[in-house]
Parts: C-alpha cells; sequence; structure tokens
C-alpha cells in the first residue's frame, strides 16, 4: 500500500500531517483572522480601561494567547483582554497605586502575577470548585451592575470634558457642560455599528468596522486620538513595591481570580462542544496566563465570551488557532501604524460601551424572574451592590448572597408525607396527588436536605407535626439525608426519645453507610435500633404490615381500584 504525503512508513500520520491537522486547518485560519480582527480593537480599549494606554494593552495582549496555547485544553476558549476584569483592576488598583505611590502600570502587573500565584496555589489544593460559588443569578446580576460602570466609567471620553465617575456622589457633584457632539457621535456611531452587526451576523468585526469608520470621522473632526503605537512591553518599576503595597493588593487580586476563573468556567461550559471542560486544567492554565501576563508588565486577562463565540462560529478545530490571532494582532500595528495611531479616543469608548450593552442579558432577566421571584432578588440586589459600594465590595457581596440563598435552601428544604397514588408505582408526596392514601397507624416522612445545625430543629418540627399522638410507626425516608452533623445526631436522638413518650416508633429506610457509620459512633443507631433499619422503603412498609397486618389489611379494603401493589414495590 502505497504511503500517504506526511505519513511514516507503518501508516501513522507523520509531524508533517500532524502540523497541518493541529493547525494549519481552514477552520483555524479563519477563526484567527476573525478573532484578530475583533480582538485588535479589544485590546486597546480594554487597555485604556484598565488605566494603561492603547499600545500598550495591544502589547500585552499577545502574552495570553501564546501561554493558553501551551496550557489550555479547549479548542476554542479566547483568553486575553476581557471589559469586566479590565475595569475591576482599573477599580481596585488605581486607588491603592496612586495612595502608595506606586506606578499604575506595575500595580496592575502586580496584581496580575498576584492573580496567578492565588489560581496557582487554588490549583495545587483542588480548590477549582470554589468558582461555583458565583451562581447564574449573581453573575447575571453582577455583570449588569459592571456594565452600568463600564458605561459610566467612559463619560468623559464620551463628552469630551471631565466627569467625576468614582463614586455615585461625585458624579451628582459634577458641574455638567455642553458636550464634545464630534466624541459623542463618534463613540454613538462606533457602539451602534457593533451593535448591529453582531445581529445581524456575530462572525463580522463590528468594532474593527466601527473604528474604521471612526478613523475615517477623525480625519474630519478634531478630536483627540490615540497617537503613535509601538509593539513592546511595558517595563515595571519593582523598586515601588514593597509588602505593604502587596497587602494592599490582596483583596483585589482575590476578587479578581474568582471573577476570572469563573468568566473561564461559564466560556468552557458553554463552548463545551460535548466534551466537559477540566476545572482544574482550566484553572492551571489561566494561572500560568495572569502570571506571565504579571511579569510582562500587564494587567489581569480573562476569558471573553464574544471571541470564543466567533472562533467557533469560523470553524476553529484546535486551540492553535491563537497562532493566527496572534499574527494578526502583532500585523496590525506593523502593517498599518498610521491607522491605528489615528484612532479616535471616543472610538474606543464606543467600543466599550458596546462590550457593557453586551454584558446586559435581559432574556436572562426574564428567565430568573419567571423561575423564581427570591433569584431575581438577589440578582438585582447584587446590580446595586456594584454600582453603590463598587465593584469589590459587590464581588464579596456577591458569594455572600450566593452561600446565603444556597444555606436558606438547605436551612429549609421541601418535605413530605408519602403515600401510594393509584396507578403509580413507588410513594409520592401526599400533597402533589388529592387521591394518594397512607397507611393508617404509619407515616412515611422525606425530608429533602442533608440534617446539620441550620435545619435539625426545622427536621425534628416537621416531622413531630407529621406524627400526632396515635401514630404507631414514623418511617423516616433518609435517602436525602447524605450528610449529619453532631447536632442532627442530637435532634435525631431526641427526636426518637419524643416520639417514643408518645407510644410511636422510629423506623429508618434507605440509611446510607456513609450516614449509618456517623450514627454509629455517635449512638444514635444503637438508641432507635438497627434492626428498625432497612434498605430500601417497600421493604420497611412491609415489615409494618407483618407488624400490623390489621391496618395494612383496613387500607387495601379502602385502597382505590388500580393503586399499585405495596408487598410487591
Amino acid at each position: 500500500m502505497a504511503v500517504g504525503p506526511g505519513e511514516a512508513t507503518d501508516g501513522t500520520p507523520g509531524l508533517g500531517a500532524r502540523f497541518r491537522r493541529a493547525i494549519l486547518t481552514p477552520g483555524n485560519i479563519l477563526a484567527g483572522v476573525s478573532v484578530g480582527a475583533y480582538m485588535i480593537p479589544q485590546a486597546m480599549a480594554y487597555g485604556e480601561l484598565a488605566g494603561i494606554d492603547a499600545a500598550t494593552g495591544l502589547s500585552v495582549a499577545a502574552i495570553p494567547l501564546i501561554v493558553y496555547m501551551i496550557l489550555g485544553r479547549s479548542k476554542h476558549m479566547s483568553l486575553g483582554p476581557e471589559s469586566t476584569v479590565a475595569l475591576m483592576a482599573a477599580a481596585a488598583v488605581g486607588p491603592v497605586a496612586a495612595s502608595m505611590g506606586v506606578p499604575t502600570l506595575t500595580a496592575l502587573g502586580l496584581t496580575s502575577l498576584m492573580v496567578g500565584v492565588i489560581l496557582g496555589v487554588g490549583w495545587l489544593l483542588k480548590a477549582s470548585f470554589l468558582a461555583d460559588l458565583l451562581s447564574r443569578p449573581i453573575l447575571v446580576g453582577y455583570l449588569t451592575g459592571v456594565a452600568i460602570l463600564m458605561l459610566l466609567s467612559q463619560l468623559p471620553k464620551i463628552l469630551g470634558y471631565d466627569v467625576d465617575t468614582s463614586s455615585l456622589l461625585g458624579l451628582w457633584n459634577t458641574q455638567w457642560q455642553i458636550p464634545n457632539w464630534y466624541t459623542v457621535a463618534i463613540a454613538g456611531i462606533v457602539a451602534a455599528i457593533a451593535l448591529v452587526l453582531k445581529f445581524v451576523n456575530p462572525k463580522i468585526p463590528g468594532p474593527l468596522i466601527g473604528l474604521i469608520v471612526a478613523v475615517l470621522l477623525g480625519m474630519m473632526w478634531e478630536v483627540p486620538t490615540v497617537g503613535p503605537v509601538e509593539l513592546a512591553l511595558p517595563r515595571p518599576e519593582l523598586g515601588t513595591v514593597n509588602l505593604d503595597v502587596i497587602e494592599a493588593l490582596l483583596v483585589p487580586a482575590l476578587s479578581i481570580a474568582v471573577v476570572s476563573y469563573t468568566d473561564v468556567m461559564v466560556t468552557s461550559r458553554a463552548f463545551a462542544d460535548g466534551v466537559p471542560p477540566d476545572p482544574r486544567s482550566e484553572m492551571r492554565a489561566l494561572a500560568g496566563v495572569q502570571a506571565a501576563t504579571g511579569l510582562t508588565g500587564g494587567y489581569p486577562m480573562s476569558a471573553s465570551s464574544s471571541r470564543t463565540a466567533l472562533a467557533v462560529a469560523a470553524g476553529a478545530t484546535t486551540r492553535f488557532y491563537s497562532i493566527f490571532v496572534l499574527l494578526v494582532l502583532l500585523a496590525g500595528p506593523l502593517l498599518f501604524p498610521g491607522v491605528i495611531s489615528a484612532v479616535p479616543i471616543a472610538g474606543l469608548a464606543g467600543v466599550i460601551v458596546f462590550a457593557a450593552i453586551s454584558l446586559i442579558e435581559p432574556g436572562e432577566w426574564a428567565s430568573l424572574l419567571r423561575f423564581r421571584k427570591r433569584e431575581t432578588a438577589i440578582a438585582a440586589i447584587c446590580t446595586v451592590s456594584v454600582i453603590v459600594f463598587g465593584i469589590l465590595p459587590g464581588v464579596i457581596i456577591a458569594i455572600a448572597l450566593s452561600v446565603a440563598e444556597f444555606m436558606a435552601r438547605l436551612a429549609r428544604p421541601h418535605d413530605g408525607v408519602l403515600g401510594y397514588v393509584p396507578d403509580r408505582a413507588g410513594m409520592h408526596d401526599v400533597d402533589d396527588f388529592e387521591e394518594a392514601i397512607t397507611i393508617p397507624g404509619l407515616v412515611v416522612f422525606r425530608y429533602d436536605a442533608p440534617l446539620f445545625f441550620m435545619n435539625a430543629f426545622d427536621f425534628y418540627k416537621k416531622v413531630m407535626e407529621a406524627s400526632p399522638p396515635g401514630t404507631k410507626v414514623v418511617i423516616l425516608n433518609m435517602e436525602a439525608n447524605v450528610e449529619l452533623d453532631s447536632t442532627a445526631l442530637d435532634m435525631l436522638r431526641e427526636l426518637h426519645t419524643s416520639l417514643q413518650k408518645q407510644g410511636t416508633e422510629l423506623w429508618l429506610a434507605r440509611v446510607k453507610n456513609d450516614v449509618l457509620l456517623p450514627m454509629r459512633d455517635h449512638g444514635v443507631a444503637k438508641a432507635i435500633g438497627e434492626d428498625d433499619m432497612y434498605p430500601t422503603l417497600p421493604t420497611a412498609v412491609a415489615a409494618y404490615g407483618r407488624r400490623f397486618p390489621t391496618d395494612v389489611e383496613d387500607s387495601a379494603r379502602d385502597q382505590p381500584e388500580g393503586a399499585p401493589d405495596r408487598q410487591s414495590e
């Protein structure tokens, strides 16, 4: 058999063939050109947003592309400049740099390095689950608040005069003037073009086309422009760094680490293409990106959902499409330096306005409102917190709300008395079916949560309320009670004692071994008696039938036609 081009003599793909399959694919080339064209205006605009100049923002954008190709796993992921994290960095790092006399560029690079170290430690400790603290409602509210802050932050560039956007009070006290209508028009036109083209076809690099139009308008109107652009990595002045600076930047770095990793995981899950992402691998890759960016004098980076979606739409086959993104990113300033230097500052503000509007998801808000009012309220509180108190307090409030909402659901979970329903196998919550019947003298109770200190008393109260005097046996279906702490074990013993006083026996069904072992260690298993613990609910009900046959026979006579045979379940 003839050996194909690039194949080894044994028929396996040779180095050349593997190279073509991994890199030189039409999908990778198209994705690289599309994402690169999209990334140039973002890198410049988000660099300005983070507190550095557009040229530096363009230069440091290359670092994440290189590092993620080495450490990353997602074939579509685009790591680099991202609006939310850029604004967080500016809001948190800028004041620290100013108060401690540290150059902004140095403080940003140090923060990025610290974020990398934090994520690296998290990777070693297998702490990738921490990103799940930010639930979807919290993210929706948080991103909406960030979007509003982004819009406010661009007011000076759009209006053409200084506006105090450091706080709502500063904005309120601003002496409003007649704006520079040229800058207002350029920002509005760029944002409008980007939004319209995104709606028409996401593959079209709307921000880039908008900036080209802005350059043409800037040639006719006298407006501030980016100026000369040189591709050179910045040199942070590390001599001004000390332990006080590191301590002041620790909380911002922790917050950025959580948010950037959450962005990466949300994006990787959204574009998984049937292959679930590995949280640890993504945390390791992001740690490497943040550390490398910090060492080269950049600012914290994150995942871009818009660029990742563009890579998917263009047909990227491997993460090495970023090679072509890198080529486009470097070729732009080298081939068209005059065009980039002529970009109006207001045009970059228009790109940020477009990014801010894209962060607001009305569909998600509508979905939350339809699903659960409480989660909608939490999202709204998070939005207001970010706007009023700032991004860092907003992140902390978001995490606290996530944990509090979760604990609230565990503290007061669903519970129910179970019975039989005609034409349905198994036992079901009697509140869900009017035709449900129960066996006289028997209460089968289910509490749908692990038992711990926050719900132990509620569990005790609910079981006692469902078991009036005269009840012969209470069977607890412990299928959902996968965890018991010492408070819950004490309460389970007290429940056994209280039921015993009123002449009611306590039996347990579906007790997992992970629950039985701590019950034995505590002594509550001996108090209840392991003979009254059953592997399944049907065996427990059958045991009740053997103990009290008359009750079961009476119930069987009252059973509607079509009800299942309980003894066979």
